[in-house]
């Protein structure tokens, strides 16, 4: 009985280890986002591409649910940078976009 106590304690506490894991930080996103826009834009293999490409749609995602955006209202596009979204911010609608 004090075995099966201590191995479900031990189950519990590597389960609340894994729960404490620590998310990446804006800064730590933003380096990421901008790795896989290089590499997205890049050339070479085409798998590579698509896969990298992907990462950067996913990482753009969670920059907006932490509250950035990518550009201002009446920006040019070569002027636009991921920031703290703002009232002219430029936010990104996913649902918008997924009903086009």
């Amino acid at each position: 009985m004090r075995t099966t106590a201590l191995a479900l304690a031990l189950v519990v506490a590597a389960g609340g280890a894994q729960a404490q894991q620590q998310r990446p930080t804006v800064p730590e996103l933003l380096a990421a986002e901008a790795k896989a826009v290089q590499a997205c834009e890049g050339s070479g293999d085409p798998a590579v591409i698509r896969e990298q490409c992907r990462l950067r749609d996913r990482l753009s995602g969670r920059l907006a649910q932490a509250g950035y955006c990518w550009g201002r209202k009446g920006q040019a596009d070569e002027k636009k940078d991921w920031h703290a979204c703002q009232p002219d911010s430029i936010y990104e609608d996913d649902i918008e976009a997924v009903t086009r």
